[in-house]
């Protein structure tokens, strides 16, 4: 029985690497579609939608279906309760990428007011601290908390310059309100896009440790002191 459950959780990590490369592909072809006023790829994205939400459905039963007839306890019951959370933020980011990739459509005949730079920046950032939380997920691995930390609050700070500087064109000329308050929100949909990626790895911190912990409240000392903790934990089981 305990093989066969170790081969169901390995088939949910597979299909949840699936899937968050089928999102992260999603977000960089809709950013990519902003860029280049590309309204197929657009199109392509919203499309796509319909795939990650099959594959949520189709997680979703089969980690049900794993509780149900393992009946796992403790640390393994909260283990795969807590996919069932990384999964639904995988759907939301999907979600985010369809928004922007619906604004593309408002902006196809538009020519823009500058340069996109802070936009596509921001969706490195959280292609990053995407990959940074799948990867904490898949090796159980919450060392990298720091730069988890760190990326969220760069793209905090990119959302507000890419706001400010909206703004800014925005009261300079008139023509260019509609095109400013699409990038806005571009930047905000970006900004939610990190705080589910942070989701996924606080959900994965409590996998680990039993606590729930939201990252805004760490400080510096906690950070480091969970850092070290994980490298023990590390040291420990190369040992054995």
């Amino acid at each position: 029985m305990r093989i066969e459950y170790n081969e169901e959780l390995r088939m949910i990590k597979d299909e949840i690497l699936m899937m968050s490369a089928m999102t992260e592909k999603m977000l960089a072809d809709s950013v990519q579609a902003l860029k280049s006023q590309d309204c197929e790829l657009a199109r392509s994205v919203i499309e796509r939608d319909d795939l990650v939400d099959a594959k949520e459905i189709e997680l979703q039963l089969i980690v049900s279906q794993v509780i149900a007839t393992q009946g796992p306890v403790a640390t393994d019951l909260r283990r795969l309760a807590s996919t069932l959370k990384i999964i639904t933020n995988l759907e939301r980011i999907a979600d985010m990428t369809v928004n922007i990739s619906k604004r593309v459509m408002e902006l196809s005949d538009t020519v823009y007011m500058k340069r996109l730079v802070d936009i596509p920046r921001t969706c490195d950032l959280a292609q990053t601290l995407l990959k940074l939380a799948i990867q904490a997920f898949v090796h159980e691995d919450i060392s990298r908390l720091r730069e988890v930390v760190d990326l969220e609050d760069e793209i905090d700070a990119l959302n507000m310059q890419i706001h400010h500087d909206c703004l800014a064109y925005m009261i300079d000329n008139t023509k260019n309100i509609h095109q400013g308050s699409v990038f806005i929100f571009v930047g905000s949909y970006l900004e939610r896009i990190g705080d589910h990626a942070t989701n996924i790895f606080e959900t994965v911190f409590y996998i680990i440790t039993g606590d729930y912990i939201d990252f805004n409240d760490l400080d510096e000392e906690t950070i480091v002191r969970i850092i070290e903790t994980q490298k023990k934990i590390e040291a420990a089981g190369k040992e054995d």
